[in-house]
C-alpha cells in the first residue's frame, strides 16, 4: 500500500546491529527487494542467460513506484525494462517467496540514495515536459501526439536510430517525436521547443527544434521511405496481390493503378509568378497539388509532386508519363489505369501506351442524365476507386497537410507527404477488410451481370404514367405498409455503406417539424412511393425519386431518380437510398436526427429581425 505522505515514506528508525557495528537507517514503509543474484528481482525467476544488472534508473523507478528498495548489483530480466533503462510502468512485482522486510540501509548507502534521488529531481526539473523516454506514456499518448501507437513508433525508431545522433539539446527518440508532432499538430517549432523544454531563448528553441525535424526528415527519406513507397520497393507480382474481389471481377487480375490528385493549401507569395501558378480558380485559394497512385486495396504505390495549383489532373498525369521513366518502365501494356472524369484529356494517351483506361462516363452536351448502362458502368469504377478518397482522408489527419502550409515550409512538404504515405503503407496497410473473399466475389459477379438490365420504373416515368399529382397521397393518409429490412441487407442492396451514410443526412434535412419524412404513395398502385429531395450541391435543384416494392423475399423491385446517376440499377443513388433506409429501417429503430448537426444548424441560423409593423401587429392581436 502506498504511504499517505512523504513523511510516512521517509519515516526512519536508527538501528544498531548485534555486534554494535555500523548504524543503519530503516525505511519503515519500503520493502527490501533482496540483494541476491540468483533470481530476477522483479519476477523471481532463476537467473538465466540474458539477465542483466538492474540499472540505477530502473532501481529508482522500483523505489518510487512500488516502494521497494533494490541495492546496486541485483539482476533482472530485460523484458521488464524499457530500452534497457527504465522500469516498465505496468510491470507486475512477484511477491511470492519473498520476505517482506523493511529496507535497512547503511549511512553510506543512504547518502548514495539521497544523492541519486536529488539527481533524479534535477533531471525531472530540466527534462522535457513531454518526454518520449518516459515509460509511463501509453498508446493513447503516442497516438494523440504522433498518430502512431507506441509499438509502431518503436519500430520506426529502431529503423532510423543507427543513423541519428543525439546531442546535448535532445536525444534521438525525442527528435523523432518532434518530427511527428510537427506533422500531427502543426505546432510551430517554438511551441515544440517549449513542449520539449529545449534550453535557450525562444529563437534558440525554434532553431533546434527545426534542426531536429530536418535531421529526422532526411533520415526517414533515405532509410524508411524506400522500404515502403515507390515502384522500386514492390514487384509486379506483389502489386497484383493488392487486387480486390471487385477489381479482379470488373477489370481482370492484372496490375491495377488508381490515379487521383489532391491539394495542399499554401499562403500568398510575394512572387507574382508563384501567385499566378498556385491560385486555383475553383478553390479560390493558393495551393499545390500531388498525384497519388494507389492499388485497389488502398496500398499506396507512389505519391508524386508537388505541381502548380493551376495544373489539372490530366496535365499532371501527362507530365508524369512523360518524365517519370522509372514508373513507366515498371508499368506494362495491359495494366489498368482507373481515373475520374478530370483525366478525360489524358485517356487517349493511356490507351496509346497500351493501358486499359477506365473512367466514369460524363454527360455530353445537352444530356441531363446518364443512361442506365452509362450509370451502371460508372458504378463499377467508383466501387473500386473509392479507396483513393479514403487514403487522402487518412493522409490529411496529420494537421500539417490539412491546413495552410507556411510558404517557407513548401520545399520540405514533398518529403513529408512521402513519409506519411510510406508510414501508412507500413503500419496501417490496406483500406477496408478482406480484400479478396467469396462474399465479395459473388457480389462483384452480380453487379457485373446487372449492367445491361433495363430500368423498368424509368420507362414508366418517362411515359408520364407516374406524373399526375392527383394519383399521389401522403403515406400518413393511407393504410401503408413497407417491408422492414436489416442494415446488413441494405448494405447488400446498395452494394456498400456510402449511400446509407449520405441517406441519413438527406432524411434529417427533409423531416418536417413533426419529425416526419414527407413521402407519397400511389393511389392506384400502393406498391410505389415517391419523394422530392433537394440536391446536396444546389439549392435550386430538386429531384423526384420513385421506389417500387413488394412484401416478398425480394422486397425492393425497382427504383428511379431524376438526378444525374439516378437511372442506374447497379446500386442506387443516395436520394433513393435515403427513402428506402428511412421506410425500411430508420423509422422502426427510433431514428433521431444527429444532435451535433442540429446544434450546428441552430448556431448558424439567426432569427430574422422583426420590423416595426410586425411588432405593432402582434401587440394589437394580443390586445384583442
Amino acid at each position: 500500500m502506498a504511504p499517505s505522505s512523504t513523511t510516512e515514506l521517509m519515516d526512519t528508525t536508527e538501528q544498531t546491529n548485534a555486534n554494535g557495528d555500523d548504524d543503519r537507517l530503516t525505511l519503515n514503509n519500503v520493502i527490501f527487494a533482496g540483494s541476491g543474484h540468483s533470481k530476477c528481482v522483479i519476477c523471481r525467476q532463476e537467473t538465466r542467460r540474458g539477465m542483466i544488472s538492474m540499472p540505477k534508473s530502473a532501481r529508482l523507478d522500483l523505489l518510487i513506484i512500488h516502494l521497494m528498495y533494490a541495492p546496486n548489483g541485483v539482476r533482472c530480466c530485460p523484458s521488464h525494462l524499457l530500452n534497457n533503462n527504465r522500469l516498465l510502468p505496468d510491470v507486475e512485482i512477484s511477491m511470492g517467496n519473498r520476505q517482506q522486510l523493511a529496507a535497512s540501509l547503511l549511512s553510506s548507502e543512504m547518502i548514495d540514495l539521497v544523492t541519486d534521488l536529488l539527481s533524479l529531481l534535477h533531471e525531472a526539473v530540466t527534462s522535457p515536459r513531454l518526454d518520449f523516454l518516459d515509460p509511463s506514456l501509453n498508446d493513447e499518448d503516442y497516438l494523440t501526439w504522433t498518430g502512431w501507437t507506441k509499438a509502431q513508433f518503436d519500430n520506426m525508431f529502431d529503423i532510423i536510430s543507427p543513423y541519428l545522433r543525439s546531442s546535448s539539446n535532445r536525444n534521438t527518440r525525442n527528435a523523432l517525436a518532434m518530427f511527428w508532432i510537427k506533422l500531427k499538430t502543426n505546432l510551430s517549432f517554438r511551441q515544440i521547443g517549449s513542449v520539449f523544454n529545449i534550453p535557450g531563448n525562444s529563437e534558440d528553441r525554434r532553431k533546434r527544434a527545426a534542426d531536429a525535424f530536418d535531421s529526422v526528415r532526411q533520415c526517414l527519406i533515405e532509410k524508411f521511405v524506400p522500404r515502403h513507397l515507390g515502384v522500386q520497393h514492390l514487384a509486379r507480382e506483389d502489386a497484383k496481390k493488392q487486387n480486390t474481389s471487385f477489381s479482379i471481377e470488373f477489370f481482370g487480375n492484372n496490375v491495377t493503378i488508381i490515379w487521383d490528385g489532391t491539394y495542399l493549401y499554401m499562403g500568398k507569395s510575394s512572387s507574382h509568378l508563384i501567385n499566378r501558378k498556385t491560385y486555383s480558380g475553383q478553390k479560390h485559394r493558393h495551393l499545390i497539388k500531388f498525384m497519388s497512385l494507389i492499388l485497389p486495396n488502398g496500398y499506396v504505390l507512389d505519391t508524386i509532386g508537388p505541381f502548380w495549383g493551376t495544373m489539372n489532373d490530366a496535365s499532371i498525369a501527362k507530365n508524369i508519363t512523360d518524365t517519370c521513366d522509372i514508373l513507366m518502365k515498371w508499368c506494362e501494356k495491359g495494366d489498368t489505369m482507373i481515373v475520374d472524369r478530370g483525366f478525360r484529356d489524358v485517356i487517349e494517351s493511356f490507351i496509346d501506351m497500351g493501358y486499359e483506361a477506365r473512367m466514369p462516363d460524363f454527360l455530353t452536351k445537352g444530356q441531363k442524365q446518364h443512361t442506365v448502362e452509362q450509370a451502371n458502368r460508372s458504378r463499377l469504377i467508383t466501387k473500386v476507386r473509392w479507396r483513393i478518397e479514403s487514403y487522402h482522408a487518412r493522409m490529411k489527419k496529420w494537421a500539417l497537410l490539412s491546413g495552410r502550409i507556411e510558404n517557407a515550409f513548401i520545399p520540405k512538404v514533398a518529403d513529408c507527404v512521402r513519409i506519411v504515405s510510406a508510414a501508412l503503407n507500413c503500419y496501417r496497410g490496406q483500406i477496408g477488410q478482406h480484400a479478396i473473399n467469396s462474399d465479395d466475389s459473388m457480389l462483384a459477379q452480380y453487379m457485373r451481370q446487372q449492367i445491361g438490365r433495363n430500368n423498368i420504373l424509368q420507362a414508366r416515368v418517362d411515359q408520364g404514367l407516374l406524373s399526375s399529382r392527383s394519383r399521389w397521397k401522403k403515406i400518413e393518409d393511407s393504410n401503408f405498409d413497407f417491408p422492414q429490412i436489416s442494415l446488413k441487407d441494405l448494405r447488400q442492396l446498395f452494394f456498400g455503406t456510402y449511400q446509407i451514410k449520405m441517406g441519413r443526412s438527406y432524411v434529417e434535412e427533409h423531416m418536417n417539424s413533426d419529425g416526419d419524412y414527407i413521402i407519397e404513395v400511389d393511389n392506384s398502385n400502393d406498391n410505389i412511393v415517391r419523394a422530392s429531395i433537394h440536391s446536396r450541391h444546389s439549392n435550386a435543384s430538386i429531384y423526384k425519386a420513385w421506389i417500387q416494392f413488394s412484401l416478398t423475399e425480394d422486397p425492393i423491385e425497382a427504383w428511379y431518380c431524376q438526378c444525374t446517376a439516378g437511372a442506374r440499377n447497379v446500386g442506387c443513388c443516395s436520394h433513393v437510398a435515403s427513402i428506402i433506409w428511412y421506410l425500411a429501417y430508420a423509422r422502426h429503430n427510433n431514428f433521431t436526427p444527429s444532435a451535433g448537426r442540429q446544434r450546428l444548424i441552430q448556431a448558424l441560423t439567426r432569427q430574422e429581425p422583426q420590423t416595426e409593423t410586425d411588432t405593432d401587429t402582434e401587440s394589437s392581436s394580443e390586445d384583442e
